[in-house]
């Protein structure tokens, strides 16, 4: 008895392996009852997986059997196991790689943002299902909210690509004190996978002690620092005063200039609590 000839692959997708032989011939089809199994085992997560199935398609001119339920970009090796009552014969194995498929997404906790007054250095990881060869990733990213409800956020949104092999930007030109969001997708020769984003905000103007100062109305002054102007108070600096106490809005002026380099006029006051 001569095993399975002439094994070769007719069909390779992302998921499934279609595969044809040669017929086989009276001997074994009309003189023994006889059992044709498709024999392939691949890798899953460093685990070896074995499987086993029988063909039914033994009588066609043309027998071939489709494996499915694979990975994405996955070495298979497959072979033919004819067995009758005379023995068992295998054909030659055959190692077949899957095709790549849409990669998984970026993992979320993997997003990770070191923040400044105007920059954002974000880094990522590659999917955890690459599924093929990661060629691109795109970087979407937006301005959700600010501290100073008055500024204009319209124009803080963009897009940037990143090459496979770069999990890393730096984004700046941005406004202090401001939330943006984040949204990442990876790309294989088949296209974009599904997105995944997280948000960070830019920090505040670093705080310049400013104490001592007295008025029955604001109170003692604690603390103070500098923020970006407003849209409508572009000649002028907005301090964050940080008082003894409940949040405050209002203005507040300076008669004369002290050593802390703090000039002389009005400014608004922003508070947050």
């Amino acid at each position: 008895m001569r095993g399975p000839r002439k094994l070769e692959v007719v069909e390779v997708k992302s998921r499934q392996i279609t595969i044809r032989w040669e017929p086989f011939g009276y001997n074994v089809t009309r003189c023994h009852s006889y059992n044709l199994t498709v024999h392939y085992c691949y890798q899953v997560g460093g685990q070896e997986q074995v499987r086993e199935e029988v063909s039914w398609d033994t009588d066609n001119s043309h027998p071939q059997h489709t494996i499915t339920n694979l990975s994405p970009y996955t070495n298979v090796s497959v072979k033919l196991i004819l067995m009758n009552p005379e023995g068992r014969k295998e054909s030659q194995e055959l190692i077949i790689q899957t095709d790549e498929d849409l990669p998984g997404a970026v993992p979320t906790e993997s997003i990770q943002g070191s923040t400044f007054e105007e920059k954002i250095f974000l880094q990522w990881r590659e999917p955890i299902q690459t599924y093929g060869v990661i060629t691109l990733y795109e970087i979407t990213y937006k301005a959700v909210s600010s501290f100073d409800p008055e500024i204009d956020l319209s124009n803080q949104s963009g897009r940037v690509s990143k090459l496979g092999n770069e999990t890393h930007f730096l984004f700046f030109g941005l406004y202090p004190g401001t939330t943006y969001s984040f949204t990442i997708r990876a790309s294989t020769a088949k296209g974009f996978g599904l997105p995944a984003t997280n948000q960070f905000t830019t920090k505040i103007s670093g705080i310049i002690p400013f104490t001592g100062y007295q008025s029955s109305s604001i109170g003692e002054i604690s603390a103070m620092s500098r923020e970006r102007p407003s849209a409508q108070q572009k000649d002028s600096v907005i301090w964050s005063l940080l008082p003894e106490g409940s949040a405050f809005l209002g203005t507040f002026t300076i008669s004369s200039c002290d050593d802390r380099g703090v000039v002389p006029g009005t400014y608004s006051l922003q508070l947050f609590a």
